[in-house]
């Protein structure tokens, strides 16, 4: 009895205090308000959550679109209704587009997609192949999705989602979590929204504590090392790949559907920029570009929008926080690799068209449907060397 008494009470808590967003329960300021457990778990909850909430409109993509892109901000158009982030830190390109899948085919809601497309996620040593094959792979994630790589149904989906529900009510690890979560409940608790956004609150904590410029050395580092690697391309074959492949299947199952999508390239704070050209991937980052607009052309029927804020601009070209300057940081980038809600309000200003800032979004981006490639990165040639000699 006592046995029972204790899996009961174990279960009362982990479920009013759900630390993995996956019930759904009221949050509680300073009780249950801030989801710290659930930071480095988007894989386990947003394929449930997303099903559950049934978004109009949702944001595909990784960490960048995860701190960027506020569902909450008053720069969606109304028509877009209910807005979800559907993004996943530490998961491919691959992975992001499988879920994109998923949420259509579970959330019958959607007519809107925005898929973030980031640089890195495409890049990186290659097994080269003679054709492009759609892979069937397995993996703990990819079995809380509805459909399998080819869309078919997938037999194992309830089995999973038993599993991670129980693991989430009875495991001592999501007790000691729920534990976690109500002796975490400070203003700079790791969180993440109902609607899946990350209002970076440990990157907050960090700029107070040891100063903007720390997160941008670190960053800095990391993209050195990473594009320091030799040998790396965007390519399976001699013109494709399976992230191509990926951009490809989404296309033409919106055309198909008549969704509404929109591709764009995240923005990079200019020393990314320069990091990617120093290193040597200067052309694979053109011909990345040059590739995802070709792909838009030919399978897109002219209904597909496709934007890159990875360039040049005012925004971009900023100041970068020093050790012993003073500085709250830069008002558009956490550090190189991820931009803050106010550079997202203004892309989706530029997006959407439709004025809700304070600054204008003149430059922030680029719509790539009605200009070249090649003319666009001769354009943004002439203007690197024009924003840095002014830096």
């Amino acid at each position: 009895m006592s046995c029972l008494v204790v899996i009961l009470s174990m279960t009362a808590v982990n479920y009013i205090v759900d630390p993995y967003m996956l019930f759904q329960v009221q949050r509680i300021s300073s009780f249950n308000d801030k989801k710290p457990a659930a930071a480095n778990r988007s894989a386990l909850y947003k394929p449930y959550n997303v099903i559950n909430i049934n978004p109009k409109t949702i944001i595909v993509g990784n960490s960048r679109p995860e701190m960027g892109l506020n569902p909450e901000s008053n720069c969606w158009p109304e028509n877009n209704g209910e807005i979800y982030n559907l993004t996943f830190p530490g998961i491919g390109f691959y992975g992001q587009i499988r879920a994109l899948f998923h949420a259509v085919e579970g959330a019958d809601n959607i007519e809107n997609i925005l898929l973030a497309i980031d640089f890195a996620d495409f890049l990186y040593k290659r097994r080269l192949v003679k054709e492009v094959v759609w892979p069937k792979q397995h993996s703990s994630f990819l079995g809380r999705l509805l459909v399998d790589e080819e869309l078919r149904e997938n037999k194992g989906y309830f089995l999973n989602k038993v599993q991670d529900y129980s693991m989430a009510l009875f495991s001592l690890d999501a007790l000691n979590d729920s534990i976690y979560t109500i002796l975490a409940q400070d203003e700079y608790s790791t969180d993440r929204t109902a609607l899946g956004f990350n209002p970076a609150k440990d990157y907050q904590k960090m700029i107070r504590y040891e100063g903007p410029w720390i997160l941008f050395e670190q960053k800095r580092n990391d993209l050195e090392r990473r594009f320091a690697r030799e040998g790396m391309s965007i390519y399976d074959t001699g013109e494709w790949s399976l992230e191509l492949e990926a951009i490809k299947r989404v296309i033409e199952m919106a055309t198909k559907k008549n969704i509404k999508l929109t591709l764009f390239i995240n923005p990079y704070h200019y020393s990314y920029l320069e990091i990617i050209r120093s290193s040597g991937y200067w052309n694979e980052f053109e011909s990345f570009k040059k590739n995802i607009q070709k792909a838009v052309k030919k399978y897109g029927q002219e209904r597909v929008k496709f934007w890159d804020f990875s360039i040049y601009s005012a925004y971009t070209v900023t100041l970068t926080p020093k050790k012993d300057i003073k500085s709250s940081g830069n008002r558009w980038f956490w550090e190189p690799a991820h931009y803050k809600k106010e550079l997202g309000d203004l892309m989706l200003e530029s997006i959407f068209g439709k004025s809700c800032n304070k600054y204008k979004a003149k430059d922030v981006g680029v719509n790539l449907n009605n200009i070249t490639t090649d003319n666009h990165n001769k354009h943004q040639a002439e203007v690197r060397l024009k924003l840095l000699s002014e830096i």
